[in-house]
């Protein structure tokens, strides 16, 4: 039970530090990545679900009792104005931490403006805003503070913890961000977007006499599509978010290939690594499988860890799955609808 103290005390860590979710498929969570995202997808409306389940199998409490666990469900959709479009959309998240002692629960809902570019409408620039909010509940019954434990790493009871001012908090989102998009001579696509979010940076207060702030956090995304041959890809990416004194890259490329316009499969490998800043530290390897079918999409990836914390025991890894299913009237006319990235 020793790790899971310690799992549970890295949770009131991250809690304290005011950290945002997030997912390893960045590219399979555009609400989450970008508001300005909102509406790019290839048909009509697009509906998916993302489930993040970290360090299952660390302690053993059972897999939906994990010590950190996101599902996002997120809805956009285009308008067309004339040439141009308008997005609307909604992302809706359930994050729990400490094997379900933190629950929170995110609610945004998301606008751009797709502004179609170029003489063979091949360029998008879209802006976007999301506004909604965050709400989090603490379980204080089980709660084992770190100063409760003696001098040789005991549990002592009696021991004082902390003075917790209330149980729950809520604060307002803002977001925004840009996105470019376009394709070249019908080989090479290539986007890249900018996003932050907590513009307001809002203040909550769970620990007495400790008003908090949720850091500003802010991230850039680009990538390619090279057609190498009629139905084979190659798809270079790149993340980057920096959150208070935190940051993290992912890099990496995929191989995808296309069985016919609405069929094909991805094969990627990605790697994350932390603090650019001040001396980088590598974290997980993550190797990705994606599969589309008639408008049905399944994105399975493994964080396979390599840092030092691979040390603590199995299961320190992150499992995640995307699903999702796009919208598309019958004949509808694929060659004209938004470029969006493909994975």
């Amino acid at each position: 039970m020793r790790k899971f103290y310690i799992l549970l005390l890295c949770c009131s860590v991250l809690l304290a530090s005011s950290q945002d979710i997030h997912f390893s498929q960045t590219f399979n969570a555009p609400l989450w990545v970008n508001p300005a995202l909102t509406g790019f997808t290839p048909g009509v409306a697009r509906i998916g679900v993302n489930y993040r389940n970290q360090w299952f199998s660390g302690i053993n409490n059972g897999f939906f009792k994990s010590p950190f666990m996101t599902t996002a469900v997120n809805f956009d959709m285009p308008v067309q104005v004339k040439k141009d479009a308008v997005g609307v959309g909604v992302f809706i998240a359930s994050d729990q931490q400490g094997a379900n002692t933190f629950n929170g629960v995110i609610a945004n809902v998301s606008a751009s403006y797709i502004k179609t570019l170029g003489k063979e409408r091949n360029h998008f620039l879209s802006a976007g805003l999301q506004i909604g909010g965050t709400f989090y509940s603490i379980k204080t019954q089980n709660l084992q503070w770190a100063s409760q434990f003696d001098a040789n790493n005991v549990y002592n009871s009696s021991l004082t913890g902390e003075n917790l001012s209330r149980n729950n908090a809520g604060y307002v989102n803002l977001n925004a961000g840009l996105f470019w998009s376009g394709v070249f001579k019908q080989k090479v696509g290539m986007y890249a977007g900018f996003a932050v979010n907590n513009a307001t940076v809002p203040k909550y207060n769970v620990i007495d006499g400790q008003k908090r702030s949720l850091y500003f956090r802010w991230n850039v995304n680009a990538g390619l599509d090279v057609i190498v041959a009629k139905k084979h890809h190659i798809l270079p990416s790149g993340f980057f978010t920096r959150q208070g004194v935190n940051d993290q890259l992912n890099t990496g490329i995929g191989y995808g290939y296309d069985f016919s316009e609405r069929a094909g499969i991805t094969l990627g490998i990605y790697n994350r690594i932390h603090n650019l800043t001040k001396g980088v530290t590598g974290d997980a390897v993550i190797p990705y499988f994606g599969f589309n079918v008639s408008g049905f999409k399944l994105g399975l990836s493994y964080d396979a860890t390599v840092s030092n914390f691979k040390n603590a025991g199995t299961g320190v890894g992150a499992l995640e799955i995307y699903l999702s299913y796009t919208l598309a009237k019958k004949n509808y006319n694929f060659r004209n609808a938004m470029i969006c990235p493909r994975f």
